[in-house]
């Protein structure tokens, strides 16, 4: 685009091209309803919008985007677009939910990561030989919601006399097989004891009637959901 703008700035831009596809017309009332704001701030952003080159903007009018706002506007609606997919088709999300997430994140990715992310997605999604890995995360994201009560967090946030069950363990955690003997599984009650003492970076957790202890850095492994 040449011009680094802030991403409240290219939500006026996705909107603005939005409304200009659907309606044909983009008024500052509507964009001051979808973007849910009031009007003198959709002024201000639309003057220095103006100011930029990437909308034309004349009071009463309908605002218009440049040849270089409609490529920021694409820009953006593109990158939207490819991570609500993202989330909605790989990683199981509501469809609500997957455009929320999508709305934080377009700002920030930057193309080449895009990409990376949308060749990724066209894999799993696609390839006869990730059939196996398709059916393994549906089991493991439907874990995720089957249950809509609690925040979902890693061991390691617990704070101390907090309360919680687990809900994933990652494969990732070395060690897994020796945790899960221990009593370190999906359904399993814990509460977190504290801090093991002389040894800052152990946590003592309670579960099943025993106390043990595990490194902070093991407990990101673990999500749970706060009772």
């Amino acid at each position: 685009m040449g011009k680094t703008i802030s991403s409240s700035l290219e939500d006026y831009l996705e909107v603005i091209a939005d409304l200009n596809e659907k309606n044909g017309h983009a008024h500052s009332k509507e964009i001051a309803e979808r973007l849910k704001v009031k009007m003198p701030s959709v002024t201000n952003a639309l003057q220095v919008l103006a100011a930029r080159d990437l909308v034309i903007y004349q009071s009463h009018l309908p605002v218009m985007l440049t040849a270089e706002g409609k490529r920021a506007a694409d820009a953006v609606r593109h990158r939207h677009a490819g991570l609500r997919r993202f989330f909605a088709e790989i990683l199981l999300l509501p469809e609500e939910q997957a455009d929320a997430a999508a709305c934080k994140i377009e700002h920030v990715i930057g193309e080449n990561e895009m990409a990376r992310l949308s060749i990724l997605g066209e894999a799993i999604a696609l390839r006869e030989d990730c059939a196996g890995l398709r059916a393994a995360l549906a089991e493991q994201f439907a874990s995720l919601t089957a249950s809509e009560e609690g925040e979902l967090i890693t061991l390691d946030q617990l704070q101390e006399g907090e309360r919680g069950v687990i809900v994933h363990v990652s494969a990732m955690l070395r060690g897994r097989k020796k945790f899960a003997d221990l009593g370190l599984v999906p359904g399993v009650e814990l509460s977190m004891e504290g801090g093991a003492p002389l040894f800052g970076e152990l946590l003592r957790i309670r579960l099943m009637g025993s106390t043990l202890s595990l490194r902070n850095s093991d407990a990101a492994y673990i999500l749970i959901r706060r009772q």
